[in-house]
């Protein structure tokens, strides 16, 4: 009961940072929007591009670290633990250096003779290309310390640490509308000033907290190739989904105007928003996966796993249902003036996070039994293909938006490969899963979103009044349907139970 209560605490705060979080930068974009305008608005989205295509050693490597650190607080080793710290932030500094000489030299090379920038705006966009890259060299270095305070569950830390930075970037976009300096060049010196300022904290906070952060390195090659090994196999997957994410915003540059950029890195900011309502979810349960893993708990990680499916879906469908039915009046409040493409992008970029979100408790199993080798070749061959297919789409003439398309099939064949492995690598239960969550859900899905589209079909305008009562619609229709078909008894007991608690101890 006092593991549920504190993933209960932690998930309020983690949703507490999402929620300013999101407010403030969603808010930050339409600055900076209408400070670029759309053209230099696209071309930093494509020139930050090329520096995020290298973002998936920072993924990784903080994924890896947090795993054995959890592992090891469930075994309750310290010094082990300490050793673990030291032997990452020795691999993560190491890994900073040689993405330091790549980015310098292959991807600097990427941003002369690949990207497709008017002459008049190179030389602003080499600023934000190489800023971008200390701004990123940074991040790696502090993600040991990232890493630490999510094993701690010091979600509160996080989330304030989290907030902090946001707020410094919207300081940032209102400064570069008062000052006549090239807004480009500008926004990228001080982004990386911001950075430093937020890594500073993390490592101060975290050596004075956490006795393992010392900062001490250690060259254990043992612990390193485990480490590495782990987060090779990890580094192997997100480099293929950032291929597929970031690699795809190269190929429409290539293909189509400038604006196509903008449109799609608006699209993917709101999904990524709404794919964090579930994600952030899965943060806060993560450490107690791995460690009931750890401690041979399986009845109840697996418990765990599928309740915490059941919750990412219901978090994540509560934002996306009225994004999607309101979208071109919700991207009008947000942006003002909507680059063309915009709402499509947006649709199709929610539709497909609704699939891929499906993903995250299942990763959350594997990296808990530490085997993730054909898991992470599945989302390889994936994201491959969507890379692949994206380019030979347009190459053959097709519009910008069939990327999505492409994504949300191999996606969702993805996900049920990935299971098949799962049982095999790590005896999931998989006919468990599928009729106690798949089909629940989808069950609630297809329930819920009734009545919110007669709403919108019927009030056929947009106003403040109708997107409120969308909104509404949407939360109490999918609420009710997730409560008759997507929770089973002892799910409905255990809410009751929780809800019970909190209305004595509130009332006492």
């Amino acid at each position: 009961m006092g593991n549920n209560k504190r993933i209960a605490k932690n998930t309020l705060l983690l949703y507490v940072r999402l929620f300013f979080s999101m407010i403030i930068s969603l808010y930050t974009s339409r600055i900076v929007l209408q400070v670029f305008g759309v053209d230099d608005f696209g071309i930093y989205s494509v020139v930050g591009g090329v520096v995020m295509l290298l973002g998936f050693f920072n993924q990784s490597m903080l994924t890896s670290t947090q795993r054995f650190l959890n592992y090891e607080m469930g075994k309750g080793d310290g010094r082990r633990l300490r050793d673990i710290f030291a032997a990452s932030l020795t691999g993560h500094c190491l890994m900073a250096l040689i993405i330091l000489v790549v980015s310098e030299t292959a991807g600097l090379w990427m941003v002369y003779h690949s990207l497709v920038i008017p002459p008049d705006r190179f030389h602003a966009a080499l600023w934000v290309y190489h800023f971008s890259v200390f701004v990123f060299v940074i991040n790696l270095i502090v993600s040991p310390y990232n890493a630490a305070i999510i094993a701690h569950e010091r979600m509160g830390v996080y989330a304030a640490l989290s907030i902090t930075d946001v707020v410094s970037k919207l300081a940032i976009a209102c400064l570069i509308s008062l000052v006549a300096w090239d807004k480009l060049q500008l926004y990228a010196v001080l982004l990386f000033a911001g950075a430093l300022m937020v890594g500073f904290i993390y490592v101060l906070y975290c050596r004075k907290n956490f006795p393992e952060c010392s900062g001490r390195f250690l060259w254990d090659a043992g612990l390193l190739k485990k480490i590495f090994g782990f987060s090779g196999w990890m580094l192997l997957g997100t480099s293929a989904d950032t291929l597929a994410t970031q690699g795809i915003g190269i190929v429409i540059n290539r293909f189509f105007a400038p604006v196509n950029n903008a449109a799609r890195a608006l699209a993917q900011q709101v999904s990524i928003a709404a794919y964090n309502f579930a994600g952030n979810f899965m943060l806060a349960v993560r450490p107690s996966i791995v460690q009931a893993y750890s401690r041979n708990e399986m009845a109840y990680m697996y418990r765990l796993v599928f309740f915490s499916s059941k919750i990412s879906f219901y978090l994540l469908f509560i934002m996306v249902l009225p994004i999607l039915l309101q979208t071109e009046y919700l991207l009008h409040l947000w942006l003002g003036k909507v680059p063309e493409h915009s709402v499509l992008f947006t649709q199709l970029a929610l539709a497909e996070t609704l699939i891929t979100s499906a993903h995250i408790p299942v990763a959350a199993v594997s990296q808990a039994s530490g085997k993730i080798k054909y898991s992470q070749l599945i989302m390889v061959v994936g994201s491959i293909l969507i890379f692949g297919l994206t380019y030979f789409f347009y190459y053959s003439g097709f519009p910008a938006e069939i990327t999505y398309f492409v994504a949300i099939g191999i996606e969702t064949a993805g996900l049920f490969v990935r299971l098949l492995d799962l049982r095999k690598a790590a005896g999931f239960p998989l006919r468990e899963y599928l009729s106690g969550v798949t089909l629940r859900l989808m069950a609630t899905a297809v329930c819920s979103v009734i009545f919110p589209i007669l709403f919108v079909k019927i009030s056929a305008d947009f106003s403040p009044f109708n997107l409120i009562c969308s909104v509404a619609m949407s939360i109490f229709s999918i609420s009710l349907f997730f409560w008759l078909f997507g929770l089973n008894r002892f799910e409905k007991q255990l809410l009751i139970k929780g809800i019970k608690t909190q209305i004595i101890k509130y009332k006492n």
